[in-house]
């Protein structure tokens, strides 16, 4: 069995669209909307005994590998290696690039080790630590580290791997110890493999207080969010979001173990995806400085798609503090007040947008009328940036309500394509593809076949030759465009037993006929009346009229 079927077998296409979409049962499918397409009418149904899916309204179609693909824009090699270490299969059984990674993945854990026993004889570090007041059992949990401002990690290193290797993974350039002198923090993705660092700097003379690991292969801040690996096992309720390592470290530390960290960057929509899978519900929890409020106000992907709140600290003396200084200087039960009284993201929004151009509601008409408009086209803008058009038509109702303004025209929600219509061909292909033995009951099958256009007789044709295989293996031998249109037509019918199934197939055929026996008996009679003395067309026409009388009565 290849990887690609493994992985096939082992997740349920059901439980794995769910991370993404939000499905209803109805009948033996389930459904919901598309995501790949606006719609306001669920369109996009998924299919649990043949496991795949189907979008009436955009056509997009496919096994659970494919949804992968395109809701986060992979190449099938990347989805594979994915999918595989999220179940944990055999790294062996992936191609060569992926091992490539996990060598790469083997320096950063060895660089990990390193900095941890490093950590232990370094008098400067320790300090720092002890004065941040981050406790041993926290130390070792996030594997912190010190890195020496010398060679020994590249001595180190170089004894299993190459300098291109160790350039590669960004833990040196060109030979130079890039982290040399700070304090380490092993960045892990979501399944907690180490994919870079960040060093902290604990002398004046090192101009940057943190730097992180290149870009590289395995790291990107636009796909990790600090401490997610750990927070996630606790985020089914919510998952707070902070800024900087400390901050995600100190909730841990205090028990709030549902925290993580943006490193600096605005959430992704590779982010807002991470965190569907494990919870919809997030708080931010940034810097309240301008910085930190600027970073907030970018964050408008997260409407429409989680229900996002913002934890400002309204204590007197508290609103320039971050959540580490915070629980340090009152306690954790009091950060625990503050969140449970956290703000709505988009009211967060609306005000520190109407604060920015120098507003208040009560007099926004009064104002002049250039900020009104820079308010009103801001929040436009983060509306805008919704992809559903329910859910924003929504928000575009809360901000007139709010601003007490008309200015914020209605959000046309997009005209939906006419439903198509199916003919007794495209139901007698559907029943077909569930069960090909139906075929039986054609008796002359290459004149049947010239009941179809094109498209349909293509499939019906390649079903008279392989009759004897499953549906995923018949569909996996066709093209993207056949292969779509066999999703689409097999749930068009109900799952029926075999006697239902057959009952409604013979129906089917019986009113083919039906229909090709009345055109032929309009042709006769049209041949008739211009020649009336012709027995042979009469007797022609007797005898399908008789046919005709037959196939009613059965």
């Amino acid at each position: 069995m290849n990887l690609a079927q493994e992985i096939k077998n082992r997740l349920d296409i059901v439980d794995f669209i769910s991370r993404y979409v939000n499905l209803k049962k109805i009948g033996s499918n389930y459904v919901g909307l598309c995501p790949f397409h606006s719609e306001k009418t669920p369109s996009f149904t998924v299919n649990k005994q043949k496991q795949f899916f189907h979008c009436f309204g955009c056509g997009e179609s496919g096994d659970v590998i494919t949804f992968y693909m395109k809701i986060e824009n992979l190449e099938f090699k990347e989805a594979i290696k994915n999918l595989a270490l999220e179940l944990g299969l055999d790294a062996d059984t992936l191609d060569e690039s992926t091992k490539k990674e996990n060598i790469l993945l083997d320096i950063n854990k060895l660089a990990c080790e390193f900095f941890q026993n490093k950590l232990k004889n370094s008098n400067l570090a320790l300090k720092y630590l002890e004065k941040r007041q981050i406790t041993r059992k926290t130390q070792e949990l996030f594997q912190l580290g010190y890195n020496p401002d010398d060679n020994s990690l590249l001595d180190f290193l170089l004894k299993k791997y190459t300098i291109k290797q160790l350039n590669e993974v960004g833990i040196v350039s060109n030979s130079y110890n890039i982290f040399g002198g700070r304090l380490m923090f092993p960045i892990h993705d979501e399944y907690g493999r180490i994919v870079g660092f960040a060093g902290r700097a604990l002398h004046e003379n090192q101009k940057a207080k943190y730097i992180n690991t290149k870009e590289t292969v395995l790291f990107s801040k636009q796909k990790i969010l600090y401490g997610f690996d750990k927070a996630k096992a606790f985020a089914k309720d919510y998952l707070i979001v902070c800024e900087g390592y400390f901050d995600c470290i100190r909730l841990h530390q205090e028990g709030l173990q549902c925290a993580c960290a943006t490193m600096g960057t605005n959430l992704s929509d590779y982010h807002i995806r991470l965190i569907k899978k494990y919870t919809n519900k997030i708080y931010f929890n940034f810097d309240t400085d301008e910085a930190g409020i600027n970073a907030m106000l970018k964050n408008t992907k997260v409407l429409g798609q989680l229900d996002a709140y913002v934890i400002e600290f309204n204590l007197d003396d508290a609103k320039k503090e971050d959540p580490d200084s915070f629980v340090l200087k009152y306690s954790i039960d009091e950060y625990k007040k503050q969140l449970q009284n956290a703000k709505d993201y988009f009211s967060f929004l609306e005000e520190k947008i109407l604060t920015q151009y120098n507003l208040q509601n009560a007099r926004l008409l009064h104002s002049k009328p250039i900020f009104v408009a820079s308010a009103i086209n801001a929040i436009k803008t983060a509306i805008d940036s919704i992809n559903d058009p329910i859910t924003k038509s929504l928000y575009y109702s809360k901000a007139r309500k709010l601003l007490n303004l008309n200015l914020l025209q209605k959000n046309p929600i997009a005209q939906e394509k006419p439903k198509k219509k199916y003919t007794k061909n495209h139901y007698i292909i559907s029943y077909l593809l569930k069960d090909p033995f139906l075929l039986d009951w054609i008796e002359d099958k290459e004149e049947f076949a010239k009941n179809f256009d094109d498209d349909l007789r293509n499939i019906f044709l390649k079903l008279t030759e392989n009759n004897q295989i499953s549906f995923e293996e018949f569909v996996s031998n066709l093209d993207k465009q056949s292969a779509s249109l066999c999703y689409e037509l097999y749930l068009l019918t109900n799952e029926e037993t075999i006697s239902q199934k057959r009952t409604n197939f013979l129906m089917l055929i019986n009113a083919i006929e039906i229909e090709k026996l009345k055109k032929k008996m309009q042709y006769y009679l049209k041949e008739i009346a211009k020649n009336p003395e012709n027995e042979e067309l009469k007797e022609l026409y007797r005898q399908t009229k008789n046919k005709l009388q037959r196939l009613k009565n059965e």
